[in-house]
């Protein structure tokens, strides 16, 4: 449903999006990184798998395709030095503002824990949603809320 939602609100505005993942290609993820996506992630992957590369919205906000999706030291290890984050092995960014202004990093794990949303660029990894849902219905609210507290 989430990945219905916004798959719809984008090609309504001309972008161009990659088509859903298979459930093994979500498999094979949660294999290799030892988590499991919360529903609301999974049901986005196989409706919708991201804005086509190097496509923003109007608000310059980009969501990834699953293939880059990746923990915070592997894609950005500049920010999982030192005390910037705490457990940023289990942070996965997903999207990203202005081209990196900032990205969208949401908690994943091998239980049922919390999901939360973390906006990691400026001077302090900040807490912003509580899941990928809360995210996306601010979104389809307005982009902008994305941006609220942050810049």
């Amino acid at each position: 449903m989430i990945g219905r939602k916004l798959k719809d609100r984008w090609l309504s505005q001309g972008l161009e999006v990659n088509p859903g993942v298979s459930i093994e290609t979500l498999s094979r993820f949660e294999s290799r990184y030892q988590v499991s996506l919360p529903a609301d992630l999974r049901d986005y992957f196989l409706t919708v798998n991201g804005m086509a590369e190097g496509i923003t919205d109007d608000a310059l906000i980009s969501f990834w395709s699953l293939s880059e999706v990746k923990p915070i030291p592997e894609e950005a290890p500049e920010f999982a030095r030192g005390s910037y984050v705490e457990e940023a092995e289990s942070l996965f960014l997903f999207a990203d503002f202005s081209i990196w202004a900032h990205a969208y990093a949401i908690r994943l794990s091998s239980s049922r824990e919390p999901n939360p949303v973390i906006v990691i660029g400026g001077e302090k990894p900040v807490r912003v949603f509580d899941s990928f849902s809360d995210l996306v219905s601010n979104y389809l609210i307005d982009p902008d809320r994305l941006l609220t507290n942050i810049i």
